[in-house]
C-alpha cells in the first residue's frame, strides 16, 4: 500500500514522456493513459530501458471518444484501485473542422470534456483518507480564449482551429479552478492545481503544423527562436512542480517565471480573470455535466455506469 499510483494522459511524448520518466524517478508506478498503442508501446520501451524496475503499465485512452474514457476508468479500476496522482496533459491543436461520434467539436471533445469526464469519472479512486492531487495542463494560449458558453460547440461562430484550440483551454483553466473551490468546499484532501509549459518545443506543436513556416518570414522567426526555445525535458518542469511541490495548494498554477512565462524557472503563473469567476465556473460544470452525461461534486450526482461520485 505504500505504492504510489499516477495516470498521465498522453505519455508517450512530449510533456507527457518527460513527466512520466521523471515521476518513474521519483519511485511512481504510472498508468500511461495513450490513443496509439504502438507509439505508446515504443515510449514504454524506451522508459524500461532508464528503469527497468518500474512498474509502468498502458491503459489505453481516446479522450475524444466516451465510450473510451468510460473504458479506460473501468481498466483501471479493475487493475488498480486506487489512485495517488491525475495528470491531465494530452491534447490536439489546429486541427479542421471535425467532430466525434458526440457531435462535439474536437478539440473541445478531446481537451476539455473527455478529459472532465475521466477527472469525474477517476475521483472516487483516491484514497479518501491520503493526499491526491489532480494537476491540468493549460497553455498560455487560454489568456486569449474565448468562452461563449451559449456557443461552446462551434454551432454558429464561425470556425478557426487555433481559436478553437484557446477555447478549449480557457474552459479547462475555468475548470480546473471551479473543481478547486468544490473540492475545498467538500473538505476532500485532493487537491486540483494547474501548469502550463511556457513557449516550448513539443510534439503537439509539430503535428498541428504550428511550428512549420508557411512564408519566409515565418521561418526567419523559427530559426532565431529555435535555439532559445525550451524542449519537453526543461519544459516539464512547472508540471512536476504542481504535481510534486510541497508548497503548492488547491488552485495554484505554476508556469516559468521569466518574460512573458515563455521560459525560465518554475514559479505562479497568471490566470485569465474569467477562470476566477465563480458563476462562471458553475455554468460551465453544469454544462459539462450535461454534455458528457457524468456528474460529480454536485448535489445528488450519479454516475451512470460508475462507482459511486464523490459529492458534495
Amino acid at each position: 500500500m505504500d505504492e504510489k499510483i499516477a495516470i498521465v494522459t498522453g505519455a508517450h511524448a512530449g510533456l507527457g514522456y518527460n513527466t512520466t520518466q521523471k515521476l518513474l524517478r521519483e519511485g511512481y508506478s504510472v498508468v500511461m493513459g495513450c490513443r496509439c498503442l504502438e507509439t505508446a508501446n515504443t515510449a514504454r520501451e524506451q522508459l524500461l530501458k532508464e528503469a527497468p524496475e518500474a512498474n509502468l503499465e498502458i491503459i489505453p485512452l481516446d479522450l475524444s471518444v466516451p465510450d473510451s474514457v468510460a473504458a479506460f476508468s473501468d481498466a483501471f479500476a479493475a487493475r488498480f484501485g486506487r489512485l495517488n496522482l491525475l495528470i491531465n496533459n494530452a491534447a490536439i491543436m489546429g486541427v479542421p473542422l471535425t467532430r466525434n461520434d458526440a457531435g462535439f467539436e474536437l478539440h473541445l471533445a478531446t481537451n476539455y470534456l473527455g478529459p472532465f469526464a475521466l477527472t469525474g469519472l477517476l475521483l472516487p479512486y483516491f484514497e479518501g483518507d491520503q493526499p491526491g492531487r489532480i494537476v491540468n495542463v493549460g497553455r498560455l494560449a487560454h489568456r486569449i480564449g474565448k468562452l461563449p458558453l451559449d456557443d461552446i460547440n462551434w454551432q454558429r461562430d464561425h470556425y478557426k482551429p487555433m481559436a478553437a484550440y484557446d477555447r478549449s483551454k480557457l474552459a479547462w483553466q475555468c475548470f480546473t479552478q471551479e473543481l478547486a473551490r468544490r473540492l475545498a468546499a467538500c473538505d476532500s484532501t485532493v487537491i486540483a492545481v494547474g501548469a502550463h509549459p511556457g513557449f516550448a518545443a513539443t510534439e503537439i506543436g509539430n503535428k498541428s503544423g504550428y511550428t512549420q513556416p508557411k512564408g519566409p518570414l515565418r521561418q526567419w522567426f523559427l530559426d532565431r527562436m529555435r535555439g532559445l526555445i525550451p524542449g519537453p525535458e526543461v519544459a516539464c518542469e512547472p508540471i512536476m512542480l504542481a504535481a510534486l511541490g510541497e508548497e503548492v495548494e488547491n488552485g495554484d498554477y505554476c508556469g516559468p517565471g521569466g518574460f512573458m512565462e515563455f521560459k525560465g524557472a518554475s514559479a505562479p503563473a497568471k490566470v485569465h480573470k474569467l477562470a476566477h469567476d465563480e458563476d462562471t465556473g458553475r455554468r460551465l460544470w453544469a454544462l459539462s455535466e450535461e454534455m458528457t452525461g457524468v456528474y460529480f461534486l454536485s448535489a445528488g450526482a450519479t454516475t451512470p455506469g460508475g462507482p459511486p461520485p464523490n459529492t458534495c
